[in-house]
């Protein structure tokens, strides 16, 4: 439990953090026109997410001047269009973020066409390695090789290749070193929308991911 208190201690002040930033960047402000209507705004909002891939919530809240109930009223909204259509496109809140991405009914057909990744059991090592970065993150490789008892080079590198995992920053201002942690991608691919949710990660090794050939 105190595991999960101090993840949830790190996770509410790196979205701190990322609100900070996201108001520093967004120093346009949409016109008040598009604003009050609901139809241009929901175009505008689709398009900047197009055009960004992930948008920290803080920021389309900034933009927008609206709540995170709005945005997802607006979400919705423009969900429900791409359901109409059977668009294959479809905008998820993951995390922190606001993601565009496909719907999974095509993932099958989609690693057909590019066959380019298949599916894989996660090793007992990388799922260790995977578990400890996302209870302990951010962590530096020595403290997870510490943790483990064993060298995580290997493990690091194809969960970073996957695109489970990234790097979160240096440790300190003294220590240079990076420090990891989990991606929007580990928390779609696991079935989870926060890092709240992370005592669901004791069925971790039931579950699968695509592993790069």
């Amino acid at each position: 439990m105190d595991d999960i208190k101090q993840l949830k201690e790190n996770n509410e002040s790196m979205e701190a953090q990322t609100e900070n930033k996201s108001s520093e960047k967004t120093a346009f402000e949409i016109d008040d026109s598009i604003l009050s209507n609901k139809e241009e705004l929901e175009k505008v909002m689709e398009a900047v997410i197009y055009v960004e891939g992930s948008v920290p919530i803080g920021r389309l809240r900034t933009l927008f001047k609206c709540e995170n109930s709005d945005i997802r009223g607006y979400i919705e909204s423009i969900n429900n269009k791409y359901r109409n259509a059977n668009s294959a496109i479809e905008i998820l809140e993951v995390g922190d973020s606001i993601i565009m991405t496909i719907i999974p009914s095509t993932f099958g057909t989609l690693s057909a066409i590019y066959d380019k990744k298949r599916k894989k059991k996660i090793s007992k090592a990388m799922l260790q390695t995977l578990s400890i970065i996302a209870y302990k993150q951010p962590l530096t490789k020595a403290e997870i090789d510490d943790i483990r008892q064993s060298d995580s080079g290997y493990h690091l590198r194809a969960l970073m290749e996957d695109g489970f995992i990234t790097w979160k920053g240096r440790k300190d201002y003294l220590d240079k070193r990076q420090t990891y942690g989990t991606t929007d991608k580990f928390l779609m691919h696991f079935g989870i929308n926060s890092l709240d949710d992370l005592p669901k990660l004791r069925e971790l090794k039931d579950l699968e991911f695509n592993k790069n050939e």
